[in-house]
């Protein structure tokens, strides 16, 4: 029987091409039906062309109508971005080309097909509005949208009702209602990324052309205030508590499991201040867990382990490791970096080199910022419908809350009145689910999509390992280079045994692996580009990160020592 999953969307004959790039770092696993219905057309859809219109790049009538996914979509429960669409959008930006566009999003990934032009392509007027965008960005000053949206989300999880005192009709329109308050924010996510994209791909460019290329990675280092690292510094404090305290690292010692009550249970001072700084700390980054747009992603508030393996992990390393020291001078080598690639420009040149690399200090940092302000929303929606799928787990409907969201929207208001005629849709829902989740989606789709039953089997085994000598090529993304055995981490869920030093390599990163970086002396990823999770964070913490280094998951194993250049994204084997 052909496996089909409710929420999975249709092919574009426009633009056809789409990828896991980008979106694999905030929908790891299976988008759910009710997570896609709602948010995945009223925001992520809907909201990546509301931001492609601001940009002026294109108009309502490049698209289909909205609600029919064209922009983002899901294909075998997965979530992808539209690569034909960032192509068109290159080729109407004066100095940008498909091929630059190409290598923000994917990196030196092999399955890239090449640019087909298409006769719509290229739109005078849409070119006119894009310089004028462009313009406006190198002259910006600052992005005062971020700071508003902060401030209303803010105002809406304040005003967050007592939940278990909604009726369920009144929990369904909270969760609707939250569509509508992070379309906008997710909007200007798209805005600040399409901005990202073409300042780092215009620095590519020009550090390439003139010989620089390894010293590209420097000009977007220590930017300072990039929300998605900051929660990896307030973890390292909180764990400078625990390492200078004997009582508190006996207590560590002693394994993860059950150690905040035994530290609620010791009357010192060190214990006091450990507990409040934890309680600080899951009230600011609860929120975040893998896969964290989706609706059933435990978070750190609702799995604690998760940051608590990582505090573990942190303790561990020296007060010299510390993410201050490692970035010391990382401000000071962006400048030098900048500066010795603008001294071999001519003057019109230096000009338009000099203010990417401004901009680039505001808009990495506000791309980073509004996609935590979204998944500060999504939190909301998870904790409204953790509330409505506990109480039908309660009255015997559902086995586990998360079932809920394998409801449809147009579902939802017909199951909480009357559950039982959806008990066969849940339990075929819930074991196609398990199938999706040992699969793995093609990175890439062309046209019609396979059919779920031919995605590639999730397979762990190490194939055609890596030998002493041999050269892995990636993206060098965060400058420096670092030796240190491989540990290859593939959830979060799971105990993830990393040591000071250790090279992390994975898949992708998201936001809720910060963390784990303080303890890895560098970063290696499958997928990725200069301005994904990993890369972004990797410069914040000053640690050497390649991405787009092929295979890696699966060639490398653990305990090899590798050595990692961040300039030049090569991986030796040691």
């Amino acid at each position: 029987m052909t496996i089909t999953w409710p929420c999975d969307d249709k092919p574009s004959e426009r633009f056809p091409i789409f990828t896991r790039a980008n979106t694999g770092e905030v929908f790891s696993d299976a988008a759910t039906p009710l997570t896609w219905s709602t948010f995945g057309r009223g925001v992520y859809d809907a909201g990546y062309r509301d931001g492609l219109y601001q940009i002026g790049v294109f108009s309502p009538d490049d698209f289909r109508p909205e609600g029919e996914c064209e922009v983002v979509g899901c294909f075998g429960g997965y979530v992808y971005i539209n690569v034909s669409i960032s192509r068109v959008l290159a080729v109407r930006t004066p100095g940008m080309t498909a091929e630059a566009i190409d290598r923000s999003l994917f990196g030196e990934h092999p399955d890239v097909r090449p640019y087909a032009p298409h006769p719509d392509d290229e739109n005078e007027r849409c070119t006119e509005r894009m310089v004028a965008w462009m313009e406006s960005l190198f002259g910006a000053t600052g992005v005062p949208e971020v700071a508003e949206h902060r401030v209303r989300i803010d105002q809406v999880i304040a005003e967050r009702p007592d939940l278990s005192a909604l009726s369920d009709k009144e929990l369904i329109e909270r969760y609707r209602a939250l569509v509508p308050e992070m379309r906008p924010v997710f909007a200007t996510h798209i805005v600040h990324l399409y901005a990202s994209n073409i300042i780092t791909g215009l620095l590519a460019q020009v550090g390439d052309a003139v010989g620089e290329g390894q010293l590209v990675a420097k000009t977007t280092s220590g930017l300072g205030e990039v929300d998605s690292a900051q929660q990896s510094f307030d973890l390292w404090r909180l764990s400078r508590v625990v390492r200078n305290s004997p009582e508190l690292s006996t207590e560590f010692d002693a394994g993860v499991e059950g150690v905040l009550e035994r530290i609620a249970g010791l009357e010192s001072p060190e214990a006091g201040t450990f507990i409040s700084g934890w309680r600080d700390f899951l009230e600011a980054w609860g929120f975040l867990g893998p896969s964290v747009w989706e609706g059933r992603s435990p978070t750190y508030r609702s799995h604690p382990a998760i940051p608590l393996r990582m505090l573990d992990h942190a303790r561990r390393v020296p007060d010299a490791g510390s993410p201050s020291a490692r970035t010391a001078h990382a401000e000071a080598d962006r400048e030098a970096a900048v500066e010795a690639i603008a001294a071999k420009l001519d003057a019109e040149t230096k000009a338009q080199f000099l203010a990417a690399a401004q901009a680039a200090t505001i808009f990495l940092p506000a791309r980073e910022a509004t996609k935590v302000q979204c998944t500060r929303l999504c939190e909301e929606a998870r904790m409204t419908m953790r509330e409505l799928g506990g109480r039908h787990v309660e009255r015997g409907n559902l086995a586990r809350w998360e079932d809920i969201l394998l409801l449809m929207d147009e579902e939802v208001d017909a199951f909480v009145a009357d559950a039982a005629p959806f008990a066969t849709t849940v339990a075929e829902r819930k074991a196609t689910l398990e199938v999706l989740e040992r699969k793995w989606p093609p990175f890439i789709l062309e046209g019609q999509p396979p059919a779920i039953d031919d995605f590639a089997d999730r397979d762990e085994t190490i194939v055609n390992a890596v030998t002493s000598g041999e050269i892995l090529g990636g993206l060098g993304v965060a400058p420096g280079v670092h030796t240190g055995p491989a540990r290859v981490v593939r959830s979060l869920i799971d105990d993830v045994d990393i040591e000071p030093g250790d090279v992390l390599v994975a898949m992708t990163t998201d936001s809720s692996w910060g963390p784990l970086f303080l303890s890895a002396g560098a970063v290696v990823c499958q997928t990725g580009a200069a301005i994904s999770h990993a890369a972004i964070v990797a410069r914040e913490l000053g640690i050497p990160a390649a991405v787009s280094v092929q295979d890696c998951t699966t060639r490398i194993t653990d305990g090899t020592i590798i050595t990692v250049d961040g300039s030049s994204g090569k991986v030796t084997i040691v």
